[in-house]
C-alpha cells in the first residue's frame, strides 16, 4: 500500500475517548503512514501530535481619505446608539444526556490556521471527540479545502445525534431528533431538530462516513438518519494493545499485589463511580444477593478489588473484604491487577465502551456486564464470560456466581477464551485489517 498523508483529529490525547483516537494515530503511523493527531489540548509528548494554533491574519493598515475618516466616524457613533439586544438565553439541558454539542452552525476554527498546525494536507482524516474543538461544520469545511475522505469514529453517540452523546433509550437519531428529552424547554428543543438537520447536510455535502466503536454504537449508527444508508460500517471495538495488555503474567500477577491465591477477587471501577452511567448501585445490589446466598466461609473467599479516584459511600453496605486501588495508568500495572483477579463487573448501563471491557479480556480475565457497550458483542454466555439483561441484579448475582463456581479447568478455558475474543475483534491487528480496508 503506498503512504497515505492522514489526519487524526480530537480534543485531547488522554483519557478515554481521546485515547482512543490517540491509538488511532499510534496504529496508522506503525502502519507506515504519514499521521498526524491535530489536538486542542496535548499533554502527551508524541512528536505526531500538534497542537491547533489559531493564526491571526492581521491585514495592513488601509489608507484613506478624509472623508471616508469622516463617514467611518459617523457609522461608529450611530452603531453606539443602538439599543443593546438581549442576550440570547443560555441553553439548559439535562446533565445526563451529555448534551455537549450544542451549535452545529458556528465555525470554530480556521482551516488555513489547521492545514499550517498539521503541516500537510490530509488525503484521509478520522475524528473522534471534538467537543470544544471541532463541530461537523467545521469538518465540512476541512472537506471542502482538502477533499479529504472523512471517517467519524464513534467513541460515543455524537456523530449522529442532535447533540447527546449518551441517549439513554431516546432514539430521536433514526429520524428528526424532536422533543429531545435532554433539552426540558420546550422553547429550546428545535436546537437538538437543527443540530442533527444541520449534521445530516453536512455529512451528505462531504461523504462522511462512519466507524463503530463498539457494538451497541454499531448498531445506533446502523439506525440512525445519517448513517443508515452506508454500505459498510466497520467496527473497531476497543483497540486494544495486546503487547502491553495479555495474560502471559497471570502466574505471578496475584504476587505482584499481595493478593491470596485462595481468595476470589472481584475486579470493578470506574473515573467517577458517582456517575449514574455506571450503574454501581446493581453491582451493590447483586453482591447484597450474594450475601444472602452463600455460606459463610465461602463469602469469606470473596474480595471486592475498586479502581477509581472516589469510591460511592454505598459500597459501605457490602459486607465482602473490600480494597480500594488507585486509579492506574501505566498500562503494565493495569495489565498486571486484570490478570491478578479473577472476574471483571461491568455495570455501565449507559456507555459506548468501557474500554475497561476488552482490557480485562486480553488480561485473560472473564466479564460480566450489562448488555451495552462493548459488552454487547465482546462478552459471549458461558464462553468468556456473562452478557446481563439491562439492571438485573439478580441476574448480576447468577453470573457471578458461576464464575466463581469454575472448576480449574472450566475457568482456564473462559481465561483462553477471553484472550482469543481480543485478538480476533479488539487488537490493534484486528484495527490494521480494518484501516488497510478503507486506506486501499
Amino acid at each position: 500500500m503506498m503512504k497515505k498523508k492522514i489526519l487524526v483529529l480530537s480534543t485531547g490525547d488522554v483519557n478515554g475517548a481521546y485515547e482512543a483516537m490517540y491509538k488511532v494515530a499510534h496504529i496508522l503511523k506503525n502502519m507506515g503512514h504519514e499521521v498526524v493527531l491535530c489536538v486542542r489540548n496535548k499533554t502527551k509528548t508524541d512528536d505526531f501530535i500538534k497542537p491547533y494554533i489559531h493564526v491571526q491574519n492581521v491585514p495592513p493598515p488601509e489608507k484613506r481619505s478624509f472623508i471616508e475618516k469622516v463617514v467611518r466616524k459617523i457609522k461608529a457613533s450611530l452603531t453606539q446608539s443602538k439599543p443593546h439586544l438581549p442576550a440570547k438565553k443560555k441553553l439548559i439541558t439535562d446533565g445526563k444526556y451529555s448534551f455537549l454539542s450544542k451549535d452545529e452552525i458556528t465555525e470554530n476554527i480556521h482551516v488555513d490556521s489547521l492545514l499550517k498546525s498539521v503541516g500537510f494536507i490530509p488525503e484521509y482524516i478520522f475524528t473522534g471527540m471534538t467537543i470544544d474543538f471541532l463541530n461537523s461544520t467545521d469538518l465540512f469545511n476541512i472537506y471542502t479545502a482538502t477533499q479529504a475522505k472523512m471517517y467519524n469514529i464513534t467513541v460515543d453517540m455524537n456523530h449522529f445525534t442532535g447533540g447527546c452523546h449518551f441517549s439513554w433509550g431516546c432514539e430521536g437519531y433514526v429520524n428528526n431528533c424532536d422533543h429531545c428529552p435532554a433539552i426540558p424547554e420546550e422553547s429550546q428543543k428545535l436546537v437538538a431538530k437543527d443540530n442533527l438537520q444541520r449534521k445530516y447536510d453536512n455529512a451528505q455535502k462531504a461523504f462522511f462516513q462512519i466507524i463503530a466503536g463498539s457494538g451497541l454504537t454499531l448498531e445506533q449508527a446502523k439506525k440512525s438518519k445519517i448513517y443508515r444508508d452506508q454500505e459498510i460500517i466497520y467496527n473497531v471495538n476497543s483497540l486494544i494493545d495486546t503487547t502491553l495488555l495479555n495474560d502471559k503474567n497471570k502466574n505471578i500477577a496475584k504476587a505482584v499485589f499481595s493478593l491470596s491465591e485462595d481468595h476470589f477477587y472481584i475486579l470493578t471501577g470506574a473515573q467517577n463511580m458517582e456517575d449514574p452511567r455506571k450503574g454501581f448501585k446493581y453491582l451493590i445490589e447483586a453482591l447484597e444477593v450474594l450475601d444472602r446466598q452463600l455460606p459463610e466461609e465461602l463469602k469469606k473467599r470473596i474480595c471486592i478489588l475498586v479502581v477509581s479516584n472516589s469510591i460511592n459511600e454505598e459500597f459501605d453496605r457490602i459486607h465482602f473484604k473490600k480494597q480500594k486501588i488507585d486509579y492506574i495508568k501505566d498500562y503494565r500495572l493495569l495489565s498486571l491487577l486484570y490478570q491478578a483477579t479473577d472476574v471483571y463487573i461491568n455495570t455501565s448501563i449507559e456507555d459506548s465502551g468501557p474500554m475497561m471491557v476488552s482490557e480485562a479480556l486480553a488480561c485473560g480475565t472473564p466479564v460480566i456486564g450489562f448488555d451495552t457497550g462493548v459488552v454487547t458483542n465482546m462478552v459471549i454466555d458461558d464462553y468468556n464470560g456473562y452478557k446481563i439483561p439491562m439492571k438485573d441484579s439478580r441476574k448480576l448475582a447468577e453470573g457471578i456466581q458461576k464464575i466463581f463456581e469454575l472448576n480449574k479447568d472450566q475457568y482456564a478455558a473462559f481465561s483462553k477464551n477471553a484472550v482469543r475474543q481480543v485478538q480476533e475483534f479488539s487488537s490493534y491487528e484486528y484495527a490494521e485489517n480494518i484501516f488497510t480496508k478503507i486506506l486501499e
